[in-house]
């Protein structure tokens, strides 16, 4: 592929975005007017030089020598919005001139961030005179006290040091500016609520610019009133062939992969075959494996195992020199502590620093002696599950830092599962750990954390009486207030987490996870109160209503106090149903948990001392 010349590119672009800028300017002098020019056109760019350079080509497990142009492997995603209307990755930037503020949600491996990606190279590429500007949100979680406008900043600053926050304010205003926050679900916990204000506030502020954000998917997204959620789909069968086509690997073991993949490994392992990350897994492991595992930590033991025992994927005969001379159980176990050490202190982007102060602590749990410089270099080299970003260190995937996680809580494990768990369990809801643990050993996770999981649930949620002000009660213990969510431009009632870790809301969200189509089961067994009632209609009028800081919001913390016509409304309209049947599912499974587990204690005694 022709390597297209970025400051030809940068040229173009900026003389586009620049214009309307400049032309504003009637109030300035000739001089102020040329040197503020100057500064524009000299900041912008060498900011589409350097971040077109970063932007446009990438590492992947496949590709792990050199970063290759993204152009040369991607294959353009389609989008949904509102589970109905289809959109294509070439109509995007229409979409996205029309509708302003855009979300871009899709699972671990869906290619959220490469996709954010090929928007940025497009709008830089083909200019219509639309300036991205991409931000990596992951990297305010070591820089907490800067907030988005002064990190934005800071980023043209390091670039141009001649350049002003009122003159970013002032571009902004004028519009034709495309912000782009990638990875939102990468910030850590506590600094979502702090950053989704900020957010938000940009939007509200600056009426004409662009914004796009990348994350998981999340239900606060629902909350965003000026944001239209687009859903990453699934690549289709033909999608899937292209992107293997496009790949660049052993054209022998491709022609074969594509045939039996054509034939049934698509229909068959439809999840993972969909999924751009786990696409290229399947083919990295075909060569040493006859059948696709059916069990997502099965896959990922596999993909594993092909990284450490093969190679550059590249070329099929060459097997790659260990650094570290590490025999595969000492590997896996040393990944598996540097992986949990770091997960547990949300570090998905590590400094120099930062990185060996965590393989320091993972060769202390793990008891390995090492040095730690070697076992980097075949973290980086040798398996390519981590790779060089800028001036730091991030796993090739964050899934695999998941996956990781899950084996140590597994096999590594061995006192305080509880609490190690429970810890695990919070850093980030909206991950795969504990379900892949669930998918490991499903009997642990049970017995170790989801039975005393959900006797505290029950003995925390069941003080409160069974009354008009206990059903307000019930909801505070959970909820820390009530909010709407507007779909077809109809309200219904939502509710606001607190800010706490592992809290009761977020553990019945992962007994969604684990336990989804009985869950989802038992919801739909139940019987429904009629919530299209009058009652429903004045709470939500009252929400909507809400007075002080927050909009749309309708407090709980102060439940006790709450005026009595507020708390019979709120019992009137059963808004607290939904909790009620997830309260009566928890009692019902740990009795037969208990059960479960008292009769495989009994059989095994019957099998072992009768």
């Amino acid at each position: 592929m022709k390597e297209l010349d970025p400051n030809k590119i940068a040229v173009e672009l900026v003389k586009q975005f620049a214009k309307p800028v400049f032309d504003g300017l009637n109030k300035l002098t000739k001089d102020s007017h040329e040197k503020l020019q100057v500064t524009l056109n000299t900041c912008f760019s060498k900011y589409i030089i350097r971040s077109y350079d970063k932007y446009s080509k990438t590492k992947t497990i496949l590709y792990r020598d050199a970063p290759v142009n993204l152009k040369e492997f991607y294959v353009r995603t389609d989008l949904e919005v509102s589970f109905r209307e289809k959109i294509q990755e070439s109509d995007f930037i229409n979409q996205l001139q029309t509708n302003k503020r855009i979300i871009i949600s899709g699972t671990a491996g869906s290619g959220k961030s490469t996709f954010c990606k090929s928007i940025f190279i497009d709008l830089v590429e083909s200019p219509i005179g639309i300036f991205p500007i991409f931000v990596e949100l992951r990297h305010l979680n070591s820089d907490t006290e800067t907030d988005l406008f002064d990190f934005i900043l800071q980023t043209l600053t390091e670039i141009e040091s001649t350049f002003t926050k009122s003159q970013l304010d002032y571009a902004l205003a004028l519009g034709k500016v495309l912000l782009i926050f990638d990875g939102f679900d990468e910030l850590n916990n506590e600094l979502r609520k702090k950053y989704e204000k900020e957010i938000v506030h940009i939007a509200a502020k600056y009426q004409n610019i662009l914004m796009m954000l990348s994350s998981r998917p999340d239900n606060r997204f629902h909350g965003w009133e000026e944001f239209y959620i687009y859903r990453v789909l699934p690549l289709d069968k033909q999608k899937s062939k292209a992107l293997i086509s496009k790949l660049d690997y052993d054209r022998q073991v491709k022609r074969k992969f594509l045939e039996i993949f054509d034939q049934k490994l698509y229909e068959q392992h439809k999840s993972f075959a969909s999924n751009p990350l786990l696409l290229t897994m399947m083919l990295l492991t075909y060569e040493q494996i006859a059948e696709i595992p059916n069990k997502i930590h099965l896959f990922y033991e596999q993909a594993f195992l092909t990284l450490f025992n093969k190679h550059d994927s590249l070329k099929s005969l060459y097997k790659r020199k260990s650094h570290s001379n590490l025999p595969l159980d000492d590997f896996k176990k040393l990944l598996s502590a540097f992986s949990i050490v770091s997960y547990a202190d949300r570090k998905y982007y590590f400094s120099e620093e930062e990185i060996k102060k965590y393989l320091n602590n993972a060769l202390k749990i793990s008891g390995i002696i090492l040095e730690k410089e070697l076992f980097l270099k075949d973290l980086l080299d040798t398996v390519c599950i981590m790779q060089r970003d800028g001036n730091g260190y991030t796993f090739t995937h964050r899934s695999f830092q998941e996956y990781f996680t899950s084996i140590f809580l597994v096999t590594y494990a061995s006192e305080n599962k509880f609490k190690l768990i429970d810890k695990i369990a919070f850093v980030n809801d909206r991950d795969d750990v504990i379900p892949m643990v669930f998918d490991i050993n499903q009997d642990l996770i049970e017995q170790e954390w989801v039975v005393p999981r959900m006797e505290s649930l029950i003995s925390d949620l069941s003080i409160v009486p069974d009354t008009v002000k206990g059903k307000t009660l019930l909801l505070s213990l959970v909820y820390s207030g009530l909010t709407t969510r507007e779909k077809d431009e109809q309200h219904s009632i939502a509710f606001r987490l607190y800010n706490r870790e592992g809290d009761s809301a977020r553990f019945i969200h992962i007994l969604f996870k684990i336990y989804n189509e009985e869950l989802h089961k038992y919801h739909k067994k139940q019987k429904n109160k009629d919530e299209n009632n009058e009652s429903k209609q004045k709470l939500i009028e009252l929400i909507l209503d809400g007075k002080g800081e927050d909009h749309d919001f309708l407090s709980l913390d102060d439940a006790n106090n709450m005026l009595d016509e507020v708390t019979q409304l709120i019992y009137d309209s059963h808004c607290y149903e939904h909790l009620n049947t997830n309260l009566n599912y928890v009692k019902e499974k740990l009795n037969s948990l208990r059960e479960k587990y008292a009769n495989k204690q009994e059989e095994l005694s019957d099998l072992l001392f009768s």
